[in-house]
């Protein structure tokens, strides 16, 4: 073996030489360089991971700022085409309305009392811009008329709200039933506007 590599040393000399170049250049430039690569690599994933949380979090914004800008769009459509716009569209609204459904249910319409009522002072509600019109109605006639009544009411289209109902019987058995209804909407106060 000893006489192979004196016979050879001319080849195997430099063959060794770029070996342990080889080895050097690896253990100094592409294994540093691998590391590197591998850094880069899971930087990446968690760049892409951030991108992806990111471009989550921008549509569910953009999804609220769409809610939002319904639910503001929703509000002003409400304030100005279903609530009236003062105490005389209220009244107007509701007279007539309730007094359709009163004689369409086959009640007897006995009386009606009316009440506006702003925010007091001191209440939370200071800055409504809404103020409250109170109905008490008296009406005669049938069960199935008083049903019906308050079933037409509460599917309307007009915000009316049934806050209080009250059922009296006369004393004979034959006589018609006396409902006693306390209704409210609302309508913009005109000194807060909206």
């Amino acid at each position: 073996m000893t006489r192979v590599f004196r016979d050879r040393r001319a080849v195997i000399l430099p063959l060794a030489v770029a070996l342990l170049v080889n080895l050097g250049i690896g253990a100094m430039v592409v294994f540093p360089s691998s590391e590197r690569v591998a850094r880069a690599e899971r930087q990446e994933l968690v760049a892409l991971q951030d991108l992806a949380a990111a471009q989550r979090e921008f549509a569910a914004a953009n999804r609220t700022l769409q809610d939002k800008t319904r639910a503001e769009a929703d509000l002003k459509q409400f304030y100005t085409e279903v609530l009236p716009a003062d105490m005389v569209g209220a009244r107007r609204a509701t007279y007539v309305h309730l007094a359709r459904l009163a004689q369409e249910a086959g009640l007897q319409y006995q009386r009606r009392l009316e009440e506006s009522r702003e925010p007091k002072q001191g209440d939370s509600a200071t800055t409504s811009a809404l103020t409250r019109f109170d109905i008490t109605m008296v009406l005669k006639g049938d069960y199935e008329g008083v049903r019906q009544f308050i079933r037409d009411v509460e599917a309307s289209d007009g915000f009316i709200v049934i806050d209080n109902v009250g059922l009296a019987e006369g004393s004979d058995p034959e006589s018609d039933l006396v409902l006693t209804v306390e209704l409210s909407t609302y309508y913009r106060t005109p000194a807060r506007g909206l």
